[in-house]
């Protein structure tokens, strides 16, 4: 199952938290008592390694007593089924179709309730059915008194049966109405016999329906069985690094281990030893086995744990004198022998977790939901970057969600997936992916990743016109400035042109270039990805949706367009055909080719495709960034004479809009085209 979101009632800080989506790697920002710690542990203890029990009495939020209840409901979840699950449920259900999902709500007591989404049809009409299955137990005609009778009386019973006790009351007393049934029927007659038959049919679909109940609880103890293991971490766990066995022997007899002396045995169970051997042979003569156990389970852990470090290849190594045992760390730089306590704090969170993600998943590294608070606080912000890439590893086969407030522990790669922790007086905690909704702490972290980021690669100034890639750059910067020499109307040269990357990554760039109090304009292609970047992110994050410009608004299209569709088609496929000549074979394509419908750059994809063109990486046989590099290069030397008119008027158009769009370039009194 994958969980794909979850709600936290009534816990802590948290009144309701909403529902929070979750992808593979989920990142929750927030700022400091913001209630991202609350968030991770209540939804850690849904279904913990070792048991964890809510406490009412500590866990309830303060200022709600009146409310508290065992029975309240503290975490949600909504998982997703996987095919070959689906197809295991379907077995349960009546018309062989399984659900999808399933919502599973854990309660303060620890009792779970399930609910199956899009319907609940495990158990759907069944009461409706019984009783129109109750209307059909009639007796026909032609049937004996005695028979007629008995009928009466068995549907007078089960009716009256089910509404005073229910489905369970029914499926007891099913086998007396059929006892009672057949001493009634007379065999000399016909009509008994067809109608008893009948009946009897009708007795026993209520059977079926009445264990319905009983097919759900096999289904539930079925689906307990797939939910993943939650790991919770913050800190590492603690070890010193030595233990003595008759001290921890001691307090594991009278139940009082402390988190040292659990991650102790820990490790030794993950080494292959066995504490009560262990303990037993401390008094041992047989000195030469014991070291050889001990070398034994050092080569052990080593070899399960010793390659997730990246910064330094390391060993492990037990040593054992009587009841004293040491873990001692060594490595290529530092080939000494080292306790495991007095080697640094980062290299203690890496070991601490692979040892508990290792245990915990019973040594399979997969179908857990992984919580980290806070990772890496102790990492240089090098190694915080390392740390990220281990991230995404660990998410593989599992689900990762980690809080965090350090710029260098957000992927810029996956902004997609950041949501923001804050707290109200009135609401409690609550997780949002309305970034711009945030007050500016909970936003510090995002905003300062991707000040880190931009700083890095881009020049900006005090009006910006955000774009998605580095094609609309150059398409842009190569046609304004040819506008311009030619004295036709052009991108005002105050504006700077910043590609982003992709259409979900210009929303968070033109977030961040907002908070530094820069004026921005945003400008999409009018694709499935372009439309979704406009209404789901640029509306949230910019607010003013009108400083966000579609291709297919400026050119006046209905469908789709990009950039690319600014050239008229016989224009841009001159370019096309002289940048795959070789492939082309000098069989140019044709306007004819491609067709009229449709983006140009879809249309030339589709007759590649039929030519048979090879697939790149990408899975594709057209680049549109190979021909715009040839554009950049040759436009410059064709006279502007020579363009078509309606190229012309699509750029001259679109540079007048966005002059007219740009926040504050005309408050001046300047003119939007530069001399």
């Amino acid at each position: 199952m994958q969980l794909k979101a979850f709600k936290v009632q009534m816990y802590r800080s948290i009144l309701d938290s909403g529902w929070v989506d979750v992808d593979d790697i989920t990142v929750i920002v927030g700022k400091n008592e913001s209630g991202k710690t609350a968030l991770l542990k209540a939804l850690h203890k849904f279904n913990p390694f070792t048991p964890d029990p809510y406490t009412l009495d500590r866990e309830w939020p303060r200022g709600h007593r009146r409310s508290q209840s065992p029975e309240a409901v503290v975490v949600t979840v909504r998982f997703v089924f996987e095919s070959d699950e689906s197809k295991e449920i379907a077995q349960f259900t009546n018309d062989g179709e399984g659900p999808t999902g399933v919502e599973i709500s854990r309660r303060y007591d620890g009792d779970y309730d399930y609910k199956f989404f899009p319907n609940d049809n495990i158990t759907q009409d069944i009461n409706e059915d019984i009783t129109n299955l109750l209307n059909q137990i009639t007796a026909g005609e032609d049937v004996s008194s005695e028979f007629e009778e008995a009928i009466l009386e068995v549907r007078e019973w089960a009716t009256e049966v089910f509404e005073s006790m229910g489905v369970e009351g029914l499926r007891e007393n099913i086998d007396d109405y059929l006892v009672s049934l057949e001493v009634t029927v007379q065999e000399d007659t016909e009509q008994d016999r067809s109608n008893a038959e009948r009946v009897r049919n009708i007795l026993e679909h209520l059977s079926e329906l009445a264990n319905i109940e009983d097919y759900r609880k096999g289904l539930e103890e079925l689906i307990a069985d797939w939910i993943p293991t939650f790991i919770y971490m913050d800190d590492h766990k603690p070890f010193q690094g030595s233990a003595y066995l008759n001290n921890i022997r001691s307090r594991k007899s009278s139940n009082q281990l402390t988190e040292e002396d659990k991650t102790f045995l820990m490790m030794l169970e993950m080494a292959g030893l066995n504490f009560e051997q262990e303990h037993q042979r401390a008094d041992s003569e047989n000195k030469e086995q014991r070291m050889l156990d001990m070398n034994d389970a050092s080569s052990t852990l080593t070899k399960l744990l010793a390659s997730h470090w990246s910064q330094r290849e390391y060993q492990i190594r037990f040593e054992a004198d009587g009841y004293h045992m040491v873990a001692f760390v060594s490595d290529e730089v530092q080939p000494a022998l080292v306790p495991l306590d007095e080697r640094s704090k980062g290299f203690q969170w890496f070991f601490s977790f692979d040892s508990t993600f290792l245990y915990e998943t019973k040594g399979t590294f997969s179908n857990a939901v992984i919580l980290l608070d806070e990772p890496g606080l102790h990492l240089h912000a090098a190694a915080q970057r390392d740390l990220l890439l281990r991230l995404k590893e660990y998410a593989e086969g599992n689900q990762l969600i980690y809080t965090t407030h350090m710029p260098f522990l957000i992927d810029m790669e996956r902004l997609d997936n950041i949501l923001v922790c804050t707290e109200s007086k009135d609401c409690g905690t609550t997780v949002t992916a309305d970034f711009y909704a945030a007050d500016e702490l909970a936003r510090f972290p995002l905003q300062a990743a991707l000040g880190l980021s931009i700083s890095q690669s881009l020049f900006v100034g005090a009006y910006n016109l955000v774009v998605e890639g580095v094609t609309d750059y150059w398409f842009l910067s190569t046609m304004a400035t040819i506008l311009r020499s030619e004295g036709r109307s052009s991108l005002d040269e105050r504006i700077v042109v910043t590609p982003a990357g992709a259409a979900t990554k210009a929303a968070y760039v033109a977030t961040m270039l907002l908070g530094q109090q820069l004026n921005v304009v945003v400008l999409l292609d009018s694709d499935p990805e372009g439309e979704r970047a406009a209404e789901g992110l640029i509306k949230k994050w910019i607010i003013k949706d009108k400083h966000v410009l579609l291709i297919g608004q400026i050119l006046g299209r209905d469908g789709e367009a990009t950039l690319e569709d600014m050239f008229s088609d016989d224009f841009y496929l001159q370019f096309v055909n002289d940048a795959y000549q070789r492939e082309l074979k000098d069989l140019p394509i044709t306007v004819d080719e491609v067709g009229e419908c449709g983006q140009i750059v879809q249309r030339i994809e589709s007759a590649f495709v039929a030519r048979g063109l090879p697939l790149n990486s990408e899975k594709k046989a057209f680049n549109k960034g190979r021909v715009a590099k040839r554009l950049m290069t040759e436009l410059p030397k064709v006279s502007l004479e020579n363009f078509p008119e309606e190229m012309v008027e699509n750029f001259s158009h679109l540079f007048d809009e966005i002059n007219k769009t740009m926040p504050g370039l005309n408050d001046k009194g300047m003119s939007g085209i530069s001399p």
